[in-house]
């Protein structure tokens, strides 16, 4: 039997999380879970979230939106401490076997090769769950991932680029699909041919861009992946009337766009946040 997930970004509005060189935890739990919120959702999964946007939640209202309404809650959060710890965390309940936080951790650590820190479980005292998130969310079974320290030089040159920061983001849905019975399928893995693939995502004669992405989609005003170069953003169904064509920035493809000013721009090129039509 398949089951049902909700994934929780950490901290909001208010609530920053911990604040890094040039980065807000809430921000980056935001962009990782909208991510895996899309790709589970495309996957088949039945999925929600705790928060869509940057909001404040109260403690008392995250988990009223998960407590023995789902069979697992992946929450999302980025660690800090002293700008020298580094590395991934997965957090279990006391009350439930290391497993699947194991599984989830090692897989980010496979597939971006930043450090193993630990797995583990904390408790108050004897047989009561320090973090709120395991002790109050009931029958529900909920993984703390910490993905990397947002303090950490290495760690925030890893995560600052998007391909690298949806690989980690990828490792884990694919752990949810084998944890939930469901059937994982690569990034652009469709039911389209090679061909029509292609040719969705090449640039042609008058092609639009559109965003499919389930949240706030950036674009820059120079050939950048750089938050000093991020010139506005789309939502879901907003896009550029006119493609002109596909470059290499950094280590991922970029569409060079034009509004209907005629005034020029650059946005991801991948099959999973947009689409050329």
């Amino acid at each position: 039997m398949t089951k049902t997930v909700i994934i929780d970004a950490g901290h909001g509005g208010k609530d920053t999380g911990a604040q890094g060189i040039g980065f807000y935890e809430k921000d980056w739990t935001l962009k990782i879970s909208l991510y895996q919120y899309k790709r589970l959702k495309d996957l088949g999964v039945e999925v929600a979230m705790t928060r869509m946007k940057d909001k404040t939640l109260e403690p008392f209202q995250r988990v009223a939106r998960i407590k023995n309404q789902y069979d697992l809650c992946l929450s999302n959060h980025f660690n800090a401490f002293n700008g020298q710890a580094r590395g991934v965390e997965g957090i279990h309940s006391i009350h439930s076997q290391s497993g699947l936080a194991k599984d989830l951790v090692d897989r980010v650590v496979k597939k971006t090769g930043l450090p193993k820190r630990r797995v583990f479980q904390r408790e108050i005292k004897k047989g009561v769950d320090y973090y709120y998130m395991h002790r109050l969310t009931g029958k529900t079974e909920t993984i703390i991932m910490e993905y990397g320290f947002i303090d950490n030089r290495l760690d925030v040159n890893y995560y600052k680029d998007d391909t690298p920061f949806y690989k980690a983001a990828e490792a884990v849905i694919e752990g949810i699909c084998v944890a939930t019975g469901h059937q994982y399928r690569r990034p652009g893995s469709t039911a389209l041919t090679k061909v029509e693939s292609e040719k969705q995502n090449t640039p042609g004669k008058s092609q639009q861009l559109v965003s499919h992405y389930p949240g706030k989609l950036r674009f820059y005003n120079k050939p950048s992946w750089r938050d000093a170069d991020v010139y506005g953003y789309l939502t879901m169904g907003q896009g550029f009337p006119k493609v002109i064509k596909k470059r290499t920035v950094g280590r991922s493809k970029q569409y060079q766009v034009e509004n209907s000013k005629g005034d020029t721009y650059y946005i991801t090129a991948s099959p999973i946040y947009v689409s050329l039509k």
